[in-house]
Order: structure tokens, then sequence, then C-alpha cells
């Protein structure tokens, strides 16, 4: 309590001194709000221009989207495994450019725009005040609005144009706008679609049918490619004939099958020819091989049958069965009409016997387990080996699936292509740091993509040589103010070197003496720091208010948070603290004798 007592008392004495000689006190709070204020100012003018540009660099997701510069087919494999990437946060596929290009019609004009796909999720539609649209719907750049003069809920018609036989044919459709973009997510004339809708575009301009929207054109049906083909003849094969038979036909390689390997690698048994031979390519091929090779051998009694490579089928009860073309010819009996490209015949199979297989369970490839295909077993008819026979059609369009992607529509009972992929991608990083990261990987896999990223560099670069300089000023000034606050309080010391040995003869203790410069710094301090402060908050709010038509809501060039000013008290407060030891240093060697000599 003593000790309490004596404190307080230091305290009053040092206040009570420091009114007396207000004149000099306020020099020395000024001169500390002097070399505060302008730090203050300049650490927050930094901090909020910096956070400013990092916000807008965060906030615009066009700065964390990542486009690729060339336009090659990505498969739906591919495009997975990169959105499920830990940087990244949205991709959707694009279609290629003939898709790009629509014409919207609103009451009062008539506009070409760009034409983009989206999806849920999407970071520039969401963070630009539009929802991604839903099915017969559409989002527009604020430009292509303006110029079409529409508004959200408003409907447009949409209309594109392909070239197909002798002329033009056209196809429309009605939208309903669901949102319109915030000017600065773009510039351009641009409408975003879901990308089924984009996809339904492409394909009307390659000349299919879009039966949902009504547009007319074809199908897309897969047809049967083969591995080679079986050429029975009766003379042998000479040099002079196997060079024709290869020469630009597509096939390459001629073998001759011993009738004792025809059932395991044919699947059946010819004795109509004396020789049999195998003629096959390294690339599948379509049907129109078989009538090629025949017109070759046209007067010399040949039979040229399609084949396939066996074809592993995952079946009931996961047994997995090699499936084998089973061709209708002069002296090999067949259950199916020649010639059967769609319908149930062609998916009719002759099963090994013994094995359970109902009609109408389906069956995949093993390679491809996503294609199944009902399948009707021919009854009373087996095969001479554990293997599947089929009509050549079939076999060869499962043929095609290890090409290309293709599906079987139950509607048409058709087998028809699905696209081949998708020519490029939107993708946007989760955040600014995964910028770069993204883009190291695209490069590594070949894929050049524009970003942002030396933009987002050359900001961090900036940000940290701006703190650098500043807090060398920072520091210059700190020094300068620490060192005249240091100077003015050991000359009041030296001042009152008298009053100060009074003191101790009437029993202030050293730790009392001790506190007296240490109370000193203090308040000037305390006082120059809150004139520091009112002239910061006046000069901050005069640049904020100056530069507000340049500034979004939120936004600030010059701010300091409450954390910062915390920081910056404690750190002026211990300074002046720092700068007060060496006078007190000198307070408590003082010896009271010199009073008296005085006296």
């Amino acid at each position: 309590m003593k000790n309490l007592r004596s404190s307080w008392l230091v305290a009053g004495l040092v206040w009570a001194d420091l009114k007396h000689e207000w004149i000099l006190s306020l020099c020395l709070i000024l001169a500390v709000a002097a070399v505060i204020g302008p730090l203050l100012l300049l650490f927050g003018l930094k901090n909020g221009t910096m956070e400013t540009l990092r916000t807008r660099l965060l906030q615009d997701p066009r700065n964390r989207e990542i486009r690729p510069m060339v336009s090659r087919s990505f498969t739906q494999a591919w495009l997975d495994k990169l959105k499920s990437d830990p940087g990244a946060t949205f991709l959707v596929p694009t279609t290629r450019s003939i898709s790009a290009s629509v014409s919207l019609k609103s009451t009062a004009s008539q506009l070409t725009l760009e034409a983009l796909p989206t999806a849920d999720g999407d970071p520039l539609l969401l963070e630009n005040q539009a929802a991604p649209p839903g099915s017969g719907q559409c989002v527009l750049s604020a430009e292509a609005a303006r110029k079409l003069n529409v508004k959200p809920g408003k409907e447009i018609t949409l209309t594109i144009r392909r070239f197909r036989g002798r002329g033009f044919e056209t196809g429309n459709a009605k939208l309903k706008i669901s949102g319109v973009l915030d000017p600065r997510a773009t510039a351009r004339d641009a409408v975003y679609f879901p990308l089924g809708f984009l996809e339904n575009i492409e394909d009307f301009k390659d000349g299919r049918a879009v039966p949902r929207l009504g547009w007319k054109g074809d199908i897309p049906k897969a047809v049967p490619v083969f591995d080679g083909v079986v050429l029975g003849m009766n003379t042998p094969v000479d040099p002079v004939l196997k060079v024709r038979l290869t020469s630009g036909t597509g096939l390459s390689r001629l073998e001759e099958i011993p009738r004792d390997q025809q059932l395991s690698r044919l699947g059946y048994e010819l004795n109509t020819r004396k020789f049999w031979y195998l003629l096959t390519t390294k690339r599948a091929q379509s049907k129109a091989v078989v009538t090629t090779i025949q017109r070759r051998l046209r007067g010399k009694n040949a039979v040229v049958l399609p084949w396939v490579k066996p074809i592993k089928m995952n079946m009931r009860n996961d047994r997995v069965l090699p499936l084998l073309a089973y061709p209708r010819t002069p002296g090999l009996d067949a259950p199916w009409p020649e010639g059967v490209m769609t319908g149930k015949h062609l998916r009719q199979i002759i099963l090994p016997r013994g094995f359970d297989f109902q009609p109408g369970i389906s069956m995949a490839l093993e390679e491809k387990s996503s294609l199944l295909i009902p399948a009707f077993p021919v009854q009373d008819w087996f095969t001479k080996g554990a293997w599947l026979l089929a009509p050549p059609d079939l076999v060869g369009i499962l043929n095609l699936s290890r090409q290309r992607d293709i599906i079987w529509e139950k509607e048409s009972d058709q087998f028809v292509l699905k696209r081949r992929g998708y020519a490029a991608f939107r993708l946007y990083a989760k955040t600014l740091d995964d910028v770069e990261t993204l883009k190291l990987r695209l490069e590594g896999e070949g894929i050049p993509v524009h970003t942002e990223a030396s933009r987002i560099r050359d900001l961090k670069e900036l940000d940290r040589h701006l703190g650098m300089i500043f807090w060398l000023i920072g520091l210059g000034g700190l020094l300068g103010g620490a060192g005249s606050l240091t100077a003015s309080l050991y000359a009041s010391v030296e001042r009152k070197r008298r009053d100060l040995g009074v003191l101790g003869l009437i029993g202030f203790g050293r730790t009392g003496l001790l506190c007296l410069p240490l109370y000193q710094a203090l308040f000037l301090t305390l006082g120059g720091l809150g004139m520091a402060l009112v002239f910061y908050l006046g000069m901050a709010g005069f640049i904020n208010h100056l530069f507000s038509a340049q500034l979004a809501q939120g936004e600030s060039f010059c701010r300091l948070g409450a954390g910062h000013l915390a920081y910056a008290a404690a750190g002026v407060v211990i300074l002046g603290q720092i700068a007060a030891a060496l006078a007190a240093a000198r307070v408590i060697r003082i010896d009271p004798a010199e009073a008296l000599r005085d006296e």
C-alpha cells in the first residue's frame, strides 16, 4: 500500500511539473506527435492502398481465371481430374468455336454475341450479381443487355444458322433472361448458357438433330469398324497380289490361317476355299474396306469377310467372355439376316452351351463398363467354345467404342455417337496463390494458358518493396523522435538536479526518483500519441473522401485497423520508456548532498 501511495505521489508530482512548464511540455508533445502522426498516415496509406488492390484482385474472379491458349479435345475424364485439384474451385468445359457465336433478338434490336458455357458455382456470375441460368434461360453481359435494351425477366429469341445441303437452315429458341452481369465482369457482348444448351447449338451447327428443341438434322449413328478381313482363296496369294491388297487399302499385314486354327481365332470354321488368310490393319477401318478388297479380287472367286479382334464382354456374374464377329456367307449358317444395322436383330448373340443368360439382360465391355447393351440370346444355337458370336455390325460398333464414346438409345434402338470431347475450359482457382500452381501444372502437361499470375506477382513484390521502404522511413523517424525525447528528458534532469536532490533528502527513495523520468516520458508520449491519432484520423478521412469516387463500398485508400493502432500505441509507449531509461539512470546517481551544498 505504501508503494502504491508513493507511486501515485510521484505521478502527481510529474503531472504538476509538466503543467508548471506547460510551454516546454507542449513543445515536447508536439515533437512526439510530429514524428508519430506522419508515420501513422504513411502506414495507413500503405495498408489501405495495398489492401484495396489485394481485395480487388481477390474479389474479381477474372484474376483467378485460367484460360487455355490452345484448342484441343479434352476428355471428360481429364477435365474431372483437373476439377478435383485442391487449387481449383470451378471448371466448366467449352465447346468448339463453331458454337461460340449466336444471334439474340429482342423487341428493340438484334445482336450477335459470344456464347459461353456456365454451370452452378460459376464465380464470374455469382460475384457479379447474377445466378447461373437454368433450362431455357441465359445471362447477359451488361453491354449486351444495354444494346438489346432488355432487363432480367424479359424474353428474347435465339437464332442460329448452318449451311447444309444446298442452303442455309436456321434454328430458333425462346429464352428468358435470368440475370445481367455487373459491368466490371466483362466489356464484351457475351451471353452465358448452361453447358448442355451450348452442346445443342454445337450439334445443330454440325448438322445433327436436336429433337428437344425441334431442330431437325441427322442423328450421329455409330457405324462399325473392323480390324481386318478374312480372305478365302482357291489359289495362294502371290507377292504381287499381296502388294495390291495392302497398297492404299489401310490393311498392312497378311498371314495364313491354318485350318486347325480357324475355330480358335475366328470362332467358326470354313472349308469352301483351299487357302484362308487374315489381312489386318493397325487402325480399325470402316465397312468400306470389305468392298475395296472384293473389288481388287474381282474374278478370283474369293470370299471376303469382316474381322474384329476379340472383344472382352462382361456377362452375368462378372464372367468375361470374348466376343467374335459371325458373318453370313455360303457355307456358314447364321441366325440373323444379312446387313442388319439397327433393331433387335443387331443385338442377337450366340452363347456357349450351358451358359444361362436371360433375354433383356445387359452385357458390357470390360474396358468400358458404362456402355450397357441389352442382348437377345439365339435359342438352340451355341458356339463351339467359351466365346460369344454376334453379327459383324454389332461387333464392329463395339469395336468403334474403343475409340469413340457411344451410347445405346432405347427409344430408337440405335447406337449413337457421343461428343468427342471439349475444345477448352473455363477454370477458376480458389485463391490468388493457387493461380500460379495451376498454371505450372497445365504447362507441365503441354497446355499453354493465360492467367493474371504476373499481375498478382507484381502486386506481391510491390507490397514487399513498399513495406521495406516504409519500415526504413519509420525506423528513421522513430530513432530521431526517440533521440529527441531522450535528450529533452536528460536535459530536464540536469536542470532539476537540486530539486531532485531535495526530494531525496526529504525521504524519496531511489525507486521513486527512478520513476520520475519514466512517468514524464509516459505522459509526454501519451499526449503526443493522442495528437498524432487526431491528426491521422482527420487526414485519413479527408483522403478517403477525396478519392471516394474511385472507391467501392467498404474500400479505403488510407486505413489502419484497431489492431494496428493498438500495436502502434504500445510501440510508442515502450520506445518512450526506453528513451527515459537514460535520464532515469542519471537521476539515481544524483547525491542528495548536492542539494545541501547548493544551499
